[in-house]
């Protein structure tokens, strides 16, 4: 090697030490629906129970899990960061913000929790029959789907909080709410089963929705108006999305056994993207935080990692069974 190329070489794994040290804190957490575990398997590896976290980036984890094995989706607390809140079969879970001392604090009537979301210091339940609210942390709930059409309307799949207003994906497509859920208005996808709504991360205006029967909308207006964004699609069974906080009209979406696809134009045509996937049931994506390079994805069994955007992946730490959700905090 000559001087050159060495000095080169040198530059950049200083570039790259520099880079790591600066990387802050984080917590990783990882949710999932428990697949079955031979006794063999169970002998050879630790059997997780709906939560995994990780304080390296996914390098060693600690099981979380509660009794139940069925954890939908986490929040953080945005009141103090302190307190992480499951979405389960069972109710809304709450824990620290390592996910120690898990405690049921919904009432044990609470249907099957879909999604979960904190806004402003409230702890929004999206479930199979309503939505429900605590301010006190989950020690008491409220009902806020009083003029939510039933049935459909009644199943709630996730609340986004945007500028001046809560935005819920239904079976009946999307609802608004300016006065904290006490009266909703429709927003579009009317008739719909939507499975989640996502912001883009610099772009408030620009949101996707997503269906596992009819595939993705995109609106430019705050979610009042949508357009169908399905070309060059190979399924419209779309399980999850994610905006690349890099690339301000790049999309990555999850599919239901046909794998990933990419659009650079806010999804206007889509290209099949992936190797080195094997499951091609992408359940969840979500790019690091602190290097949109990095990319996580979850499947039905399983995570991968990519270092190039989602162009290419490799198997990625414990094999969890059905991911739900990818978070770093």
């Amino acid at each position: 090697m000559n001087y050159r190329r060495a000095m080169l070489v040198l530059l950049l794994l200083s570039k790259l030490a520099a880079h790591v040290q600066a990387q802050p804190d984080r917590v990783m957490y990882v949710t999932f629906y428990q697949a079955p575990v031979s006794i063999a398997a169970a002998r050879a590896v630790p059997t997780y129970q709906g939560l995994a976290v990780s304080t390296d980036r996914g390098q060693t984890w600690e099981n979380r899990g509660w009794s139940t094995s069925a954890v939908s989706n986490i929040a953080i607390s945005d009141r103090d960061n302190s307190s992480l809140f499951l979405a389960t079969d069972y109710g809304v879970l709450r824990g620290s913000e390592h996910g120690i001392s898990l405690k049921l604090v919904s009432d044990q009537d609470m249907p099957p929790v879909l999604g979960i979301a904190c806004v402003h210091g409230s702890v929004w339940a999206a479930t199979s029959a309503g939505l429900f609210v605590s301010t006190d942390s989950g020690e008491r709930w409220i009902a806020r789907h009083s003029n939510l059409p039933a049935p459909n309307g009644s199943y709630v799949t996730g609340v986004l909080s945007l500028a001046n207003s809560l935005l819920i994906s239904t079976a009946d497509g999307l609802f608004r709410s300016t006065d904290q859920g006490r009266s909703w208005v429709r927003s579009g996808l009317d008739g719909e089963e939507i499975h989640r709504v996502f912001t883009h991360p610099t772009r408030p205006e620009v949101l996707a929705a997503i269906s596992q029967q009819h595939g993705v909308w995109i609106s430019e207006d705050g979610g009042w108006n949508w357009t169908q964004r399905n070309e060059g699609l190979r399924s419209t069974a779309v399980k999850t999305l994610a905006f690349n906080p890099d690339k301000q009209d790049e999309i990555l979406v999850g599919t239901r056994n046909v794998g990933l696809f990419r659009s650079t134009n806010l999804g206007k045509s889509w290209d099949i993207t992936g190797g080195g996937l094997s499951n091609f049931n992408v359940t969840a994506l979500h790019f690091d935080p602190d290097d949109a390079n990095t990319v996580y994805a979850g499947t039905e069994n399983g995570t991968f990692i990519s270092n190039n955007q989602g162009r290419s992946w490799q198997s990625f730490s414990v094999r969890l069974g059905y991911i739900s959700a990818i978070l770093i905090r």
